[in-house]
Protein backbone atom coordinates (compact mmCIF):
# COMPACT_ATOMS: atom_id res chain seq x y z
CA UNK A 1 0.00 0.00 0.00
CA UNK A 2 1.11 3.40 -0.86
CA UNK A 3 2.51 5.08 2.31
CA UNK A 4 0.37 8.15 1.65
CA UNK A 5 -2.66 5.92 2.04
CA UNK A 6 -1.37 4.46 4.80
CA UNK A 7 -0.45 7.53 6.69
CA UNK A 8 -4.33 9.08 5.65
CA UNK A 9 -5.73 5.69 7.02
CA UNK A 10 -3.53 6.25 10.70
CA UNK A 11 -4.94 10.13 10.90
CA UNK A 12 -8.45 9.24 10.74
CA UNK A 13 -7.31 6.15 13.66
CA UNK A 14 -7.10 3.44 11.60
CA UNK A 15 -5.08 0.80 13.26
CA UNK A 16 -2.23 -0.76 11.48
CA UNK A 17 -4.41 -4.58 11.39
CA UNK A 18 -7.35 -2.41 9.87
CA UNK A 19 -5.00 -1.28 7.34
CA UNK A 20 -3.70 -4.70 6.29
CA UNK A 21 -7.11 -6.10 5.99
CA UNK A 22 -7.67 -3.02 3.35
CA UNK A 23 -3.85 -4.31 1.95
CA UNK A 24 -5.17 -7.65 2.04
CA UNK A 25 -8.32 -7.04 -0.34
CA UNK A 26 -6.45 -5.51 -2.81
CA UNK A 27 -6.06 -1.62 -1.82
CA UNK A 28 -2.86 0.14 -2.63
CA UNK A 29 -3.49 3.34 -4.33
CA UNK A 30 -5.82 6.45 -3.26
CA UNK A 31 -7.84 6.34 -6.16
CA UNK A 32 -9.23 2.59 -4.86
CA UNK A 33 -9.87 3.86 -1.78
CA UNK A 34 -11.75 6.47 -2.94
CA UNK A 35 -13.38 3.58 -4.99
CA UNK A 36 -14.98 1.78 -1.71
CA UNK A 37 -18.34 2.80 -0.63
CA UNK A 38 -18.48 3.59 3.59
CA UNK A 39 -20.38 0.47 3.75
CA UNK A 40 -17.62 -1.30 1.98
CA UNK A 41 -15.03 0.13 4.29
CA UNK A 42 -17.13 -0.84 7.16
CA UNK A 43 -17.22 -4.37 6.33
CA UNK A 44 -13.43 -5.01 5.76
CA UNK A 45 -12.18 -3.38 8.84
CA UNK A 46 -14.79 -3.77 11.42
CA UNK A 47 -14.74 -0.18 12.01
CA UNK A 48 -18.00 2.11 13.16
CA UNK A 49 -19.55 3.85 10.34
CA UNK A 50 -18.41 7.24 11.04
CA UNK A 51 -15.15 6.12 10.94
CA UNK A 52 -15.86 4.72 7.37
CA UNK A 53 -17.91 8.04 6.46
CA UNK A 54 -14.51 9.60 7.27
CA UNK A 55 -12.33 7.80 5.32
CA UNK A 56 -14.97 7.96 2.19
CA UNK A 57 -14.92 11.42 2.68
CA UNK A 58 -11.53 12.07 3.42
CA UNK A 59 -10.47 10.15 -0.37
CA UNK A 60 -13.34 12.01 -2.05
CA UNK A 61 -12.50 15.24 -1.67
CA UNK A 62 -15.50 17.53 -2.42
CA UNK A 63 -15.30 19.96 -6.08
CA UNK A 64 -14.05 23.40 -5.50
CA UNK A 65 -17.38 25.62 -5.77
CA UNK A 66 -18.06 26.99 -9.50
CA UNK A 67 -16.48 30.76 -9.10
CA UNK A 68 -18.99 33.29 -8.17
CA UNK A 69 -21.32 31.30 -6.63
CA UNK A 70 -22.46 31.89 -3.18
CA UNK A 71 -20.53 29.64 -1.30
CA UNK A 72 -20.62 28.11 2.06
CA UNK A 73 -17.48 29.64 3.31
CA UNK A 74 -18.97 32.85 3.61
CA UNK A 75 -19.71 35.00 6.70
CA UNK A 76 -23.40 34.40 8.44
CA UNK A 77 -24.20 36.57 10.13
CA UNK A 78 -25.20 36.43 14.24
CA UNK A 79 -28.74 35.07 14.48
CA UNK A 80 -29.43 35.13 10.97
CA UNK A 81 -29.62 31.88 8.84
CA UNK A 82 -27.90 30.81 5.95
CA UNK A 83 -28.91 31.46 2.27
CA UNK A 84 -30.27 28.62 0.16
CA UNK A 85 -27.00 29.24 -1.64
CA UNK A 86 -25.04 29.00 1.34
CA UNK A 87 -26.94 25.73 2.01
CA UNK A 88 -26.48 24.10 -1.52
CA UNK A 89 -22.74 24.71 -2.12
CA UNK A 90 -21.82 23.95 1.79
CA UNK A 91 -23.92 20.55 1.69
CA UNK A 92 -21.60 19.85 -1.61
CA UNK A 93 -18.30 20.29 0.20
CA UNK A 94 -19.58 18.69 3.17
CA UNK A 95 -20.29 15.50 1.30
CA UNK A 96 -24.46 15.82 2.59
CA UNK A 97 -27.90 16.38 0.83
CA UNK A 98 -29.12 20.01 1.56
CA UNK A 99 -32.21 19.11 3.32
CA UNK A 100 -30.03 17.20 5.58
CA UNK A 101 -27.21 19.85 6.24
CA UNK A 102 -30.54 22.18 7.16
CA UNK A 103 -32.36 20.10 9.39
CA UNK A 104 -28.57 19.26 11.26
CA UNK A 105 -28.25 23.27 11.54
CA UNK A 106 -31.53 23.76 13.32
CA UNK A 107 -31.81 20.42 15.24
CA UNK A 108 -32.02 22.22 18.13
CA UNK A 109 -34.66 24.88 17.17
CA UNK A 110 -38.73 24.58 16.34
CA UNK A 111 -39.67 20.90 15.51
CA UNK A 112 -36.89 19.36 15.42
CA UNK A 113 -36.62 19.07 19.14
CA UNK A 114 -32.74 18.87 20.98
CA UNK A 115 -32.94 15.41 21.01
CA UNK A 116 -32.34 15.06 17.05
CA UNK A 117 -28.49 14.08 16.48
CA UNK A 118 -27.55 14.10 12.73
CA UNK A 119 -24.09 14.45 13.22
CA UNK A 120 -23.11 11.28 12.48
CA UNK A 121 -24.31 11.91 8.67
CA UNK A 122 -21.40 14.31 8.05
CA UNK A 123 -18.13 13.79 7.33
CA UNK A 124 -16.03 15.18 9.95
CA UNK A 125 -12.88 15.98 7.95
CA UNK A 126 -14.95 18.40 5.65
CA UNK A 127 -16.13 19.97 8.63
CA UNK A 128 -12.75 20.49 10.30
CA UNK A 129 -11.39 21.04 6.51
CA UNK A 130 -13.78 24.37 6.05
CA UNK A 131 -13.82 25.66 9.63
CA UNK A 132 -12.41 29.02 10.60
CA UNK A 133 -12.11 30.41 13.56
CA UNK A 134 -12.50 33.79 12.68
CA UNK A 135 -15.66 33.39 10.02
CA UNK A 136 -19.03 32.15 11.31
CA UNK A 137 -19.78 30.06 7.80
CA UNK A 138 -21.33 26.64 7.81
CA UNK A 139 -18.57 24.56 9.09
CA UNK A 140 -18.18 26.95 12.13
CA UNK A 141 -21.76 26.26 12.80
CA UNK A 142 -21.81 22.49 12.32
CA UNK A 143 -18.49 22.51 14.46
CA UNK A 144 -20.55 24.34 17.25
CA UNK A 145 -23.55 21.81 16.98
CA UNK A 146 -20.86 18.68 17.70
CA UNK A 147 -19.23 20.59 20.41
CA UNK A 148 -22.37 20.93 22.23
CA UNK A 149 -22.93 17.31 21.71
CA UNK A 150 -19.84 15.64 22.73
CA UNK A 151 -19.91 17.93 25.91
CA UNK A 152 -15.98 19.24 25.49
CA UNK A 153 -13.86 21.65 23.44
CA UNK A 154 -12.88 19.83 20.24
CA UNK A 155 -10.62 21.81 18.29
CA UNK A 156 -6.67 21.27 18.92
CA UNK A 157 -4.08 23.78 17.78
CA UNK A 158 -0.92 23.68 16.81
CA UNK A 159 2.03 25.86 18.83
CA UNK A 160 1.36 29.04 16.42
CA UNK A 161 -2.46 28.65 17.64
CA UNK A 162 -3.86 27.55 14.62
CA UNK A 163 -6.21 24.61 14.06
CA UNK A 164 -4.27 21.52 13.32
CA UNK A 165 -7.25 19.80 11.18
CA UNK A 166 -5.67 16.56 11.01
CA UNK A 167 -5.40 16.11 14.94
CA UNK A 168 -8.73 17.66 15.31
CA UNK A 169 -10.30 15.04 13.16
CA UNK A 170 -8.71 12.30 14.76
CA UNK A 171 -9.37 13.54 18.61
CA UNK A 172 -12.99 14.01 17.46
CA UNK A 173 -13.26 10.47 16.35
CA UNK A 174 -12.12 9.13 19.17
CA UNK A 175 -14.84 11.15 21.02
CA UNK A 176 -17.54 9.46 18.40
CA UNK A 177 -16.17 6.08 19.31
CA UNK A 178 -16.40 6.93 23.32
CA UNK A 179 -13.15 7.46 24.29
CA UNK A 180 -13.13 10.04 27.52
CA UNK A 181 -12.23 13.63 26.55
CA UNK A 182 -8.59 14.52 26.50
CA UNK A 183 -7.47 14.70 30.51
CA UNK A 184 -6.22 18.79 31.38
CA UNK A 185 -7.55 19.68 27.70
CA UNK A 186 -4.17 18.26 25.79
CA UNK A 187 -4.43 15.57 23.31
CA UNK A 188 -1.04 13.50 22.68
CA UNK A 189 -0.71 12.35 18.86
CA UNK A 190 0.52 8.95 18.18
CA UNK A 191 4.42 9.94 18.34
CA UNK A 192 3.21 11.66 22.41
CA UNK A 193 3.28 15.11 20.62
CA UNK A 194 1.13 17.31 22.81
CA UNK A 195 -1.37 19.62 21.42
CA UNK A 196 -3.80 22.33 23.34
CA UNK A 197 -7.49 22.31 22.99
CA UNK A 198 -9.72 24.61 22.75
CA UNK A 199 -13.51 25.89 22.05
CA UNK A 200 -15.18 26.00 18.87
CA UNK A 201 -14.97 29.82 17.83
CA UNK A 202 -11.98 30.90 19.85
CA UNK A 203 -9.01 32.43 17.71
CA UNK A 204 -5.81 30.94 19.75
CA UNK A 205 -3.69 32.81 17.85
CA UNK A 206 -5.15 35.50 19.82
CA UNK A 207 -3.66 33.55 22.72
CA UNK A 208 -0.11 34.32 23.83
CA UNK A 209 2.65 33.03 26.44
CA UNK A 210 1.73 34.99 29.73
CA UNK A 211 5.18 37.09 31.61
CA UNK A 212 5.85 34.33 34.34
CA UNK A 213 6.64 37.90 35.95
CA UNK A 214 3.73 39.50 35.50
CA UNK A 215 0.84 37.04 34.10
CA UNK A 216 -1.72 39.38 33.75
CA UNK A 217 0.07 40.94 30.44
CA UNK A 218 1.13 38.73 27.14
CA UNK A 219 5.35 38.62 26.61
CA UNK A 220 6.12 40.68 23.44
CA UNK A 221 6.77 39.32 20.37
CA UNK A 222 10.79 39.32 20.75
CA UNK A 223 9.94 37.17 24.16
CA UNK A 224 10.79 39.94 26.45
CA UNK A 225 9.10 40.54 29.47
CA UNK A 226 9.31 42.63 32.39
CA UNK A 227 12.95 43.17 33.70
CA UNK A 228 14.34 42.70 30.19
CA UNK A 229 14.14 39.28 30.51
CA UNK A 230 14.12 36.87 27.56
CA UNK A 231 11.78 34.44 27.84
CA UNK A 232 12.26 32.64 24.29
CA UNK A 233 12.68 28.85 24.31
CA UNK A 234 12.38 28.89 28.23
CA UNK A 235 11.25 26.00 29.38
CA UNK A 236 7.26 25.78 31.07
CA UNK A 237 8.22 24.57 34.04
CA UNK A 238 10.83 27.01 34.71
CA UNK A 239 8.41 29.21 33.97
CA UNK A 240 5.90 27.81 35.97
CA UNK A 241 8.73 27.95 39.46
CA UNK A 242 9.10 31.64 38.52
CA UNK A 243 5.71 32.31 38.33
CA UNK A 244 4.86 30.72 41.70
CA UNK A 245 8.14 32.98 42.96
CA UNK A 246 6.28 35.87 41.98
CA UNK A 247 3.10 35.54 42.65
CA UNK A 248 2.50 33.29 45.70
CA UNK A 249 5.41 32.85 47.83
CA UNK A 250 6.67 36.21 47.77
CA UNK A 251 10.60 35.30 46.69
CA UNK A 252 10.55 37.00 43.99
CA UNK A 253 9.77 40.90 44.12
CA UNK A 254 8.19 42.13 40.69
CA UNK A 255 8.52 45.94 41.77
CA UNK A 256 12.07 44.86 42.88
CA UNK A 257 15.13 45.75 40.57
CA UNK A 258 17.91 43.54 42.26
CA UNK A 259 15.54 41.05 42.27
CA UNK A 260 14.81 40.91 38.54
CA UNK A 261 18.85 41.21 37.36
CA UNK A 262 19.25 38.43 39.64
CA UNK A 263 16.57 36.33 37.93
CA UNK A 264 17.77 37.50 34.28
CA UNK A 265 21.16 36.66 34.90
CA UNK A 266 19.89 33.23 35.76
CA UNK A 267 17.31 32.70 32.86
CA UNK A 268 18.09 31.18 29.75
CA UNK A 269 17.10 27.65 27.18
CA UNK A 270 19.54 25.70 28.94
CA UNK A 271 17.97 26.92 32.41
CA UNK A 272 16.13 23.87 34.14
CA UNK A 273 13.83 24.34 37.13
CA UNK A 274 16.73 22.57 39.29
CA UNK A 275 18.48 25.09 39.03
CA UNK A 276 16.10 27.86 40.50
CA UNK A 277 15.86 25.52 43.60
CA UNK A 278 18.28 27.12 45.63
CA UNK A 279 16.72 30.95 45.15
CA UNK A 280 12.94 30.03 45.13
CA UNK A 281 12.55 26.71 47.54
CA UNK A 282 9.27 27.65 48.40
CA UNK A 283 8.03 28.03 44.70
CA UNK A 284 9.67 24.88 43.89
CA UNK A 285 7.23 23.10 46.78
CA UNK A 286 4.21 25.26 45.13
CA UNK A 287 5.72 23.82 41.66
CA UNK A 288 5.81 19.91 43.15
CA UNK A 289 2.18 19.85 45.19
CA UNK A 290 0.43 21.44 41.80
CA UNK A 291 2.22 18.95 39.31
CA UNK A 292 1.07 16.30 41.77
CA UNK A 293 -2.63 17.73 41.79
CA UNK A 294 -2.51 18.23 38.25
CA UNK A 295 -3.16 21.89 38.74
CA UNK A 296 0.25 23.93 36.89
CA UNK A 297 -0.85 27.25 35.15
CA UNK A 298 -0.68 27.01 31.29
CA UNK A 299 0.65 30.74 31.14
CA UNK A 300 -0.86 31.78 28.71
CA UNK A 301 -3.20 35.14 27.98
CA UNK A 302 -5.64 36.05 25.24
CA UNK A 303 -5.72 39.49 24.58
CA UNK A 304 -9.15 40.76 23.94
CA UNK A 305 -9.34 41.54 20.84
CA UNK A 306 -7.83 37.98 19.38
CA UNK A 307 -11.52 35.97 19.71
CA UNK A 308 -15.25 36.10 18.65
CA UNK A 309 -15.78 34.91 21.89
CA UNK A 310 -14.01 34.14 25.65
CA UNK A 311 -12.04 31.10 25.97
CA UNK A 312 -11.87 29.39 29.40
CA UNK A 313 -8.55 27.85 28.61
CA UNK A 314 -10.00 23.91 29.16
CA UNK A 315 -6.59 22.91 31.60
CA UNK A 316 -7.83 24.79 34.64
CA UNK A 317 -9.64 27.04 36.67
CA UNK A 318 -9.93 30.64 36.63
CA UNK A 319 -9.95 33.44 39.15
CA UNK A 320 -12.38 36.07 38.52
CA UNK A 321 -9.73 38.80 38.79
CA UNK A 322 -7.49 37.37 37.10
CA UNK A 323 -7.08 37.52 32.97
CA UNK A 324 -4.78 34.64 32.86
CA UNK A 325 -4.74 30.83 34.29
CA UNK A 326 -3.14 30.27 36.97
CA UNK A 327 -4.42 26.16 37.70
CA UNK A 328 -4.38 27.40 41.41
CA UNK A 329 -7.56 26.45 42.28
CA UNK A 330 -8.27 30.31 43.14
CA UNK A 331 -5.85 30.31 46.50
Amino acid sequence: MDDNVKTMLAGLSFTDEQIAKLETEGVTTDEQMAGLSPEQIKAVTDCGIVQANAAHAAFNPPPAAPAGSTSGGEEIPEGAAPTAGQLNDAATQLGMDPSMLSMFLFANMGGGGPDMDMSGLIPIPSVVGGYNPKIRNIPYMVMGQIERRLGTPIVVISDDGSVNAEQTVAYIMSLEEGFDPALDGVHYDEGGTPFEIIKVGVDAQGIYDADPVNPTRALRKNGMGMGRIIWTNVPLEVRQVVFYAATQTSELDPRNDSDLARLRDKIGPETTRLDLRGDYPEAMNAFNQARRSGALPTLRVQLSRGARRPEQMPRRRVRPDRAYVTGDGGR
